[in-house]
């Protein structure tokens, strides 16, 4: 094969990789972060160019950083509107569950509210005010935490690039 075929063959996999990771990075349970790691590795092993020791350093704690967001921003969003470990919870089932069963839009902003709403009803017994506050919360630290790791998958995209085209 030549060699620009391949090299053009690499980065056609490189930003198929990139694409499907900034996808996962708005939809609950996939790895979005990780599939953006893969294709920088990929490109880093099997394209023209390699990177220093450095510019992989910053490069996996941009993707540890990006997995710590991802991890705590939605629960930290819904513990600031008082939910409870079961709103929580509720909102983590209801997220899954709506992006299983429903539009992005709906599955993604509505199901975590209505989960963590559900579960501070019915398994905190906190009144309608208090739960529909938690369940608010929750919706908007999940939201806040998509957006962040979204965020963060261009920057270590934007980072790769740099290192990779400018350095």
């Amino acid at each position: 094969m030549p060699p620009v075929l391949s090299e053009t063959l690499v980065w056609c996999v490189t930003l198929l990789l990139f694409g499907m990771g900034l996808i996962g990075t708005l939809i609950p349970m996939l790895p979005g972060i990780i599939i953006i790691a893969a294709g920088c590795i990929w490109q880093g092993v099997m394209g023209a160019r390699h990177l220093a020791w450095w510019e992989w350093a910053v490069l996996a704690l941009m993707v540890a950083g990006g997995l710590v967001i991802d991890k705590l921003s939605g629960g930290m969003g819904a513990k600031k509107f008082g939910s409870t470990a079961a709103g929580i919870w509720g909102a983590i089932i209801g997220a899954v569950v709506g992006g299983i069963l429903f539009t992005p839009i709906v599955g993604l902003l509505f199901m975590p509210f209505l989960g963590a709403l559900l579960a501070e009803l019915i398994f905190a017994g906190k009144d309608i005010m208090a739960a529909f506050k938690a369940g608010s919360g929750a919706a908007l630290g999940m939201l806040t935490g998509l957006l962040l790791e979204f965020t963060c998958g261009l920057l270590i995209i934007a980072w790769f690039c740099s290192c990779y085209f400018l350095f």
